[in-house]
């Protein structure tokens, strides 16, 4: 069998890892919304802001992933994947029930409803994508241009951890080098001491 016993729970741990990661990235950012809110007020500048915090969200799995994958006991790509895909189920759960209940009223103006709510909380991160597509859905008096943003951000998450796991395992094989970079000082022989007895999850 391509995927053992030892491995489906590898699996399932490495896909709740990136899961939890997700999760705590939403829950600072719910934190900070008013803040958020009070520094960004116009349509233009949460575009911006949101852009800018997408590629930090973006940066943010792919390193995740790409250190994962240089561990001595990481997971093959192909069981990677199905953890990945694990960790996008609810957002493409939420992203398809809220698609389907986004409407909007006589202003052009998305109607309240507890499934968007949910949505949007769950990827507060790209709350300043999901304004912009709300001001644009009021222009166009369509619904389309946030149903297209709930899909678009579905696929930043599996995206960005695919890449950074498949660059990872490349790297660990000597075959590419990309730059380390970090916030914090490492402890010196951290890196090393890490790939032999990090687990991949």
């Amino acid at each position: 069998m391509l995927i053992n016993k030892m491995n489906t729970k590898r699996i399932l741990l490495y896909g709740l890892h990136i899961l939890k990661n997700h999760f705590l990235t939403t829950i600072i950012f719910i934190a900070f919304m008013y803040l958020y809110f009070s520094l960004f007020r116009g349509t233009i500048s949460q575009l911006i802001s949101g852009i800018v915090i997408s590629i930090l969200y973006l940066y943010g799995n792919f390193s995740s992933g790409r250190y994962h994958a240089k561990k001595r006991d990481a997971l093959p790509l192909s069981a990677a994947i199905l953890s990945i895909i694990i960790a996008t189920i609810p957002s493409i759960v939420f992203a398809y029930l809220a698609s389907i209940n986004v409407s909007l009223n006589d202003k052009g103006l998305l109607k309240t409803h507890w499934l968007n709510v949910v949505y949007r909380l769950w990827n507060s991160p790209f709350i300043g994508i999901f304004s912009y597509a709300d001001e644009v859905a009021k222009n166009m008096h369509s619904k389309s241009p946030i149903v297209i943003s709930y899909w678009i951000v579905v696929a930043f998450l599996p995206v960005a951890s695919f890449l950074g796991y498949a660059i990872g395992i490349l790297e660990a094989k000597g075959k590419v080098k990309l730059p380390e970079y970090s916030l914090f000082p490492k402890k010196k022989g951290q890196n090393k001491k890490q790939g032999k007895t990090g687990k991949s999850y």
